[in-house]
């Protein structure tokens, strides 16, 4: 069994680099990933990354459920340190906290070398809420998606908030973060995936849309969306709304059109 070590100090280095985690401080270790809840711990422990330090109030390990976890991690060898109930909450992002809080460590990605004749990509720009960001992993990872990427202008994906939204699957589906545009399109074009951009009054309906071959879906925010004067030569894709509805939420919108992909993929 893991020795579990007790923290009392709220200075203690441990807890003020969790801090500078949760807070997306620039000061953070750039390669630590802070992950909290029973959830999205459950996902960690299935994930091939090094769980390096856990960190859980003295009354976790309570359930049945709780204390599958802590025996999965203790197996893994990680380190583990233990805090009061009221220390812990000074500590959490969320406002119940769950009572478990790990440092994982997730070295950047980069685009992938090898061509996939089943791409699905998903490439998010300019998106800046976390939760909508994290929403998009998750449904990405449920749709098939073979890569997900975002922008230089997307808030991170290892934002705290994001991959609680994206319910752990951003240890599954790890972004390739901050590609520049010419970057992306160059690769896609040498990797023979074809590129759409969603717009919300111009182009083909998405499901008239060739989503079944290698492609790339380009998804912005509704404030600045994906028009051809940024994008040019790129087809648009749009989803029939009724009329006076100007936009759906990006991860919405998201979810209608990649799951419409994976209903022609599977046809």
């Amino acid at each position: 069994m893991t020795t579990v070590t007790r923290l009392t100090s709220r200075n203690n280095p441990l807890l003020k680099t969790i801090r500078l985690l949760a807070s997306g401080s620039r000061r953070a270790p750039e390669d630590l990933v802070l992950a909290e809840g029973i959830r999205v711990l459950e996902e960690v422990n299935r994930s091939p990354y090094t769980i390096e330090t856990i960190v859980v109030s003295e009354k976790f390990g309570s359930n049945p459920r709780e204390q599958s976890l802590l025996q999965n991690l203790h197996s893994r060898g990680s380190r583990f340190y233990q805090v009061k109930a009221a220390l812990f909450e000074s500590l959490s992002c969320l406002q119940t906290p769950q009572g478990a809080i790990a440092l994982v460590r997730v070295p950047r990605v980069s685009l992938p070398s090898r061509k996939n004749p089943a791409a699905l990509v998903l490439y998010a720009c300019g998106i800046q809420d976390p939760g909508n960001l994290g929403t998009l992993i998750r449904t990405a990872a449920a749709a098939g998606v073979t890569l997900f990427c975002t922008s230089e202008k997307t808030v991170s994906a290892r934002n705290p908030k994001a991959v609680r939204s994206s319910a752990g699957t951003f240890f599954h589906l790890t972004p390739v973060e901050h590609v520049d545009f010419s970057c992306f399109h160059g690769y896609c074009m040498n990797h023979s995936i074809r590129l759409y951009r969603t717009d919300t009054r111009d182009g083909v309906p998405h499901t008239e849309s060739d989503l079944k071959s290698p492609c790339a879906v380009l998804l912005g925010n509704e404030g600045s969306g994906m028009n051809e004067e940024h994008y040019p030569g790129i087809p648009a894709i749009r989803i029939p709304m009724a009329m006076g509805i100007e936009s759906l939420n990006v991860a919405l919108a998201g979810a209608v059109i990649l799951f419409e992909a994976s209903r022609q993929r599977s046809g």
